[in-house]
């Protein structure tokens, strides 16, 4: 094994695959939808060039505006339920309580459930008339507190950041959990010769020695909340009045119903520079030293 890759050629052919599968279907696609977005087209007639004129109109755009804000609360509110939680769970599990095999099947198998068929379930639940909410809401006697949780502009993204947790949160919780099981368990018994609590040891050992995980999941997070769509378009399809509407609704709905492709191509740019943005920060903010045990 050690001869074959040694000779570089033999290296080459073996990337050579990956390499291909990137350019065409990752490089060339983002090069075409940069060029594009500096025409006005519809894709059926040819395109007039109009520079940066898709871009500046975009932030006079009142509804473009509106949906980036949702997308920062989007990313906002999903660092906030996902990191913590995901965390507190991993930890939980990595303490190895009874069950815990269970719980971490339990806890991952939403995130392999279709996002379509997730925005569907949560739909009947949060229903005004029939939904589990409401149902429970009523049984407490809190009756008042019901809503029309999806067609309130108040509550509705708040009512899909608590889809996206439910839905992501254990599969965060399993990248957390790999990360803890790779620290070496001596650190823990020393730690524990020493007399130092689990909160000491989570505090001292655990949270250091995972920060480099933790730089990727947040990256996973952020971009994962930049780019979802099929979860608003069941729900809510961007409204009401584009309380929900985010940067993929609002692409779509400019590229497909409106057939400015030129326009839409300049919003798919926007979100390249802010997932860009979100990894560079993320770098930034987890500065993970080299780690020796």
């Amino acid at each position: 094994m050690d001869k074959i890759l040694g000779n570089k050629k033999n290296i080459a052919l073996f990337v050579l695959p990956g390499l291909l599968i990137y350019f065409v279907f990752l490089l060339i696609p983002i090069i075409y939808n940069l060029g594009i977005s500096f025409y006005q087209t519809d894709l059926m007639s040819p395109g007039k060039f109009i520079g940066f004129k898709n871009y500046i109109n975009l932030f006079n755009d009142v509804t473009f505006r509106q949906a980036l804000g949702n997308n920062i609360l989007m990313v906002i509110g999903s660092l906030i339920a996902h990191v913590p939680l995901a965390l507190f769970f991993a930890n939980i599990i990595f303490n190895k309580i009874k069950g815990s095999h269970f719980f971490q099947t339990v806890f991952f198998l939403p995130s392999v459930i279709c996002g379509v068929a997730v925005g569907l379930m949560w739909t009947f639940i949060y229903n005004p008339e029939f939904g589990l909410v409401n149902k429970i809401l009523e049984m407490l006697g809190l009756g008042g507190l019901k809503q029309q949780w999806l067609s309130n502009p108040k509550t509705t993204l708040i009512c899909i950041i608590v889809v996206v947790m439910w839905q992501f949160v254990g599969y965060h919780m399993i990248i957390q959990l790999a990360a803890m099981k790779n620290i070496p368990s001596s650190l823990y018994e020393a730690a524990e010769i020493d007399g130092a609590s689990k909160w000491v040891q989570f505090k001292d050992i655990t949270f250091p020695l995972i920060k480099h995980i933790l730089k990727i999941d947040v990256v996973l997070i952020i971009t994962g909340s930049l780019k979802y769509y099929d979860l608003i378009a069941v729900m809510t399809g961007g409204g009401p009045d584009h309380a929900s509407e985010l940067l993929s609704t609002y692409m779509y709905y400019q590229g497909f119903r409106n057939l400015k492709y030129g326009y839409s191509a300049s919003i798919g740019t926007i979100l390249l520079i802010l997932c860009v943005l979100a990894v560079v920060l993320s770098n930034t903010v987890f500065k993970s030293e080299k780690i020796e045990y």
